[in-house]
């Protein structure tokens, strides 16, 4: 009897040691629900979004209109200065005070928050980067639960911390809150300073240990095999055995399994493992990203938990040697130099807690079709959403993260510099593993600032207060950052700031990267561009008005002129229109109306801005990367962006497309010469044919050429011919150069080039046939003319889709084929197509 009892008592053990393995050691109770706001003044409760802000909600509750309307900026701009108070309740039960520890999380508080549960304070959060986790299991009851939050102004606080200091600091009114420097409003961008509950907020349960953080570190890449360490971190709650498993879903990964001991707090432990034959990750243009998934599991007598990352095995190295000209700056992947091309990205909201995963898409989907194989994530907006980098990583788009400092001096006091450092961490440590992160850098401009705007004498100075201020600086990109980055990311590079030298100085076309404002704040012509050419541009641009139907969101009738109140409004930059004005003078007559200006505004952007980038790439090797600003935009206005803020394709976006193809073709007089360049970013040479042709505008052929070429890697001049013995008596008002790069007679690249401004060519209205076929995913739409269409505008207005190419040259004679990707059928499709070329604007 006493036998059967020892023998049920065992198997009884042994079967809930076995239940155990199975079960979750962390589980999450999201907490995103039945929020309520008010303004801490104000007893009124209103219903509150999770994740949200106070302005957003504010619109729901219709206390607020749309602030992209109109002028409605300036109607609330009385948010940002006042308090608001955010609850919720949420039930708990008994089995759920049986986890070992429940801790609060709340993955982004913006910014300055007391955080109370059941009437205790748990928390006071200064940053709108971090994550906040506190242990709650003691404030926690059976029953109803009540979490309140105050979210003090930061507008208000930024006051306050600004008259603490006996000197000024530049952009004062922002710096001393870790918060989006964009909301504080830019030159492209409104001011609209958030508040509340910006990621999401959920309880987690878990008992015996979890695992924390996972980083992924190559020790060596081969063709043969890739060896990885994964560090693990582990909290336990208590000292015992467990067991690590690493496993794929890849067959050229085995499963590890590590046998450890546990003591009691945070441990951290390695994991050697081997990828045989690794599929490499390539930037987009260059071969497939490919991705690893790992999982790594933690299991222990009182179950399991699992984290899954997804790795890249690539190398990255940004490579700085001294040449005769100076120093160069190039990214070299898998040990092949890479031509960075792209674009300065910037949060695709003034709300970014309203984004969706359809948002990112769609986002990073137009990076890929342009080209792109970079992004530069902008140091005035936010460490973005996973979702972000997830996107980078499977489509090949390279990072460059700029940590969020700009164009401003920092606070040195030992709370604000502690505060930096956990941000720092806390970031790193979250991104660390994304393949497409290729580049951390300090801090946008303020290097340059400080040398070159002039804030020391305009702010009045002290030698003492210079040498403080600049110390803090010093703490922060030349201390903190890199200590961090020693530590937590030891296999990546730093750039304390970008650029090195500002634009006025001979060194930022010889060394480092280049913010070039010749063209733009310089107001010099377009053709500085080929004069200013650096080692690897990260910023330079033109503005533009968004679609026309963009400006539709936001505008009545009345306002839809270049100098109406709400233009201006939705122009952010102090002369933004009179300088599109000025430029666009130089190159065309002038519009017929507001409608058309909006249209030049687009060509003369995307002509001006291919200009330069037609130089940097020309001038491959010693250039090695163009980055225009901007990609995006966070709401409808004139900016410098190529995609507005509701997606649109501007022009520039179709000329980004073409130029950074892998095959490029551009042209350019020299010396009463024209020269034609194909650059390749192939690494391998390519064998084609060459076809340049010289029409006049009614399509009649004056000059031919055809020659076979080897096309190189790299930028190579494939025809130098006097212009004259070119076009002989036509007159360069008339005729236009088509340039054809074909391989096995298929046309893979082209260029039209042009020997006089718009303003000075002898355009005239043109008739536009089309001819439409139905595809699989969309149309397929020739056009033809009967005269030289320029810069061919051509729209569906009212259904979603997108055009393969636009904003394109047709000659007579010559068809061109466009794509129209859509869903759907569009039974008048034909009727519905809008045309606008050139000559309709004036």
């Amino acid at each position: 009897m006493l036998r059967n009892k020892i023998f049920y008592l065992v198997s009884g053990v042994i079967l809930i040691t076995a239940c155990n393995k199975n079960r979750l050691l962390v589980e999450t109770k999201e907490l995103n629900q039945n929020w309520e706001f008010r303004q801490n003044e104000c007893d009124v409760w209103n219903r509150a979004t999770v994740p949200g802000c106070v302005h957003t909600d504010l619109i729901s509750a219709g206390i607020i209109n749309d602030p992209f309307f109109r002028l409605n900026e300036d109607s609330v701009q009385w948010v940002g200065k006042k308090d608001w108070v955010y609850r919720t309740t949420f039930n708990i039960d008994e089995p759920d005070l049986c986890n070992q520890a429940i801790n609060l999380v709340f993955e982004g508080l913006d910014t300055h928050a007391s955080v109370t549960l059941n009437g205790e304070e748990i928390l006071n959060a200064d940053n709108m980067f971090l994550k906040w986790e506190v242990p709650v299991k003691k404030y926690l009851k059976t029953g109803t639960n009540k979490i309140e939050i105050y979210f003090k102004s930061a507008e208000g606080y930024n006051t306050e911390k600004a008259s603490e200091i006996q000197y000024k600091l530049p952009e004062d009114e922002r710096v001393h809150s870790r918060k989006a420097p964009y909301q504080f409003g830019w030159d492209w961008g409104p001011r609209l300073i958030t508040a509340g509950i910006w990621r999401p907020v959920y309880l987690q349960l878990w008992n015996n240990s979890r695992i924390d953080n996972i980083f992924f570190s190559a020790k060596n890449i081969s063709t043969e095999k890739a060896v990885y360490n994964a560090q693990i971190e582990i909290e336990a709650l208590q000292s015992g055995s467990a067991e690590i498993v690493l496993s794929a879903t890849e067959k050229n990964i085995k499963t590890r399994r590590k046998k450890v001991e546990l003591k009691e707090g945070l441990n951290t432990m390695n994991m050697e493992f081997d990828i045989v034959n690794p599929e490499l990750w390539w930037p987009n243009g260059m071969g497939k990203p490919n991705l690893y998934n790992i999982n790594i599991s933690l299991f222990t007598q009182g179950g399991f938990h699992t984290l899954n990352e997804k790795i890249g095995v690539r190398t990255i190295e940004l490579k700085q040697i001294d040449d005769e000209q100076g120093k160069s700056f190039e990214f070299h992947v898998n040990g092949i130099p890479v031509f960075s091309k792209g674009a300065n990205y910037i949060p695709l909201e003034s709300f970014p807690s309203r984004l969706t995963a359809h948002d990112y898409k769609n986002a990073i989907n137009d990076a890929v079709k342009a080209n792109f194989n970079m992004l530069r994530v902008w140091g005035g907006g936010i460490y973005e959403n996973k979702i972000f980098y997830n996107l980078c990583d499977e489509n090949g788009i390279m990072v460059w993260q700029d940590f969020m400092f700009a164009c401003a001096m920092y606070p040195g006091d030992e709370p604000f510099l502690n505060n930096v450092k956990k941000e720092i961490t806390h970031n790193v440590k979250r991104l660390r593993n994304h393949p497409s992160l290729v580049l951390w850098c300090g801090n946008n401009e303020i290097r340059n600032g400080w040398y070159d705007w002039g804030w020391q004498k305009s702010l009045g100075y002290s030698a003492k207060d210079s040498l403080e201020v600049w110390g803090n600086y010093e703490k922060i990109f030349h201390k903190i950052i890199p200590d961090v980055l020693a530590k937590e990311d030891p296999t990546r590079q730093y750039w304390p700031s970008s650029p090195l030298y500002g634009w006025g100085h001979k060194e930022s076309t010889t060394t480092g990267d280049n913010h070039y404002w010749g063209v733009w704040w310089g107001k010099e012509p377009f053709e500085m561009y080929q004069k200013k050419v650096s080692r690897f541009m990260s910023e330079f641009g033109f503005q533009s008005f968004p679609s026309w139907e963009t400006i539709l969101t936001f505008t009545n009738p009345e306002d839809r002129h270049l100098w109406s109140p709400v233009m201006r409004k939705h122009q952010k930059h102090p002369t933004g229109n009179e300088t599109i004005n000025e430029y666009l003078k130089r190159w065309y007559p002038e519009p017929k109306d507001f409608e058309s200006y909006v249209y030049v505004s687009q060509v003369l952007q995307a002509e001006g801005v291919l200009i330069g980038i037609a130089a940097h790439r020309q001038a491959m090797p010693y250039s090695m990367g163009t980055l225009y600003w901007q990609f995006n935009d966070c709401w409808p206005a004139a900016s410098w962006s190529s995609r507005d803020y509701y997606g649109n394709w501007k022009a520039m976006h179709y000329y980004a497309r073409k130029a950074y193809s892998n095959l490029f073709i551009s042209s350019k007089e020299e010396n009463g010469n024209l020269n034609i360049y194909i650059t390749s970013d192939l690494t391998e040479i390519s064998n084609n044919q060459i076809v340049i042709t010289l029409y006049d505008f009614n399509g009649i052929e004056i000059y031919s050429f055809k020659n076979d070429i080897e096309v190189k890697p790299g930028s190579q001049i494939v025809f130098k011919r006097n212009i004259e013995s070119i076009t002989g008596n036509q007159s360069l008002k008339n005729c236009v150069v088509k340039t054809e790069l074909l391989n096995n007679k298929k046309i893979i690249a082209d260029n039209y080039f042009y020997f006089d401004k718009v303003r000075n060519l002898d355009l005239k209205p043109v008739n536009i046939k089309t001819n439409v076929l139905k595809t699989e995913n969309g149309y397929e739409v020739t056009f033809s003319s009967d005269y030289l269409a320029k810069s061919v505008f051509v729209s569906l207005p009212g259904i979603t889709g997108w055009w393969s190419d636009n904003f394109f040259d047709i000659i007579p004679g010559n068809f061109k084929k466009v794509h129209f990707e859509t869903g759907g059928e569009i039974s008048d499709i034909t009727d519905r197509i809008k045309i606008i070329s050139m000559a309709d604007a004036f």
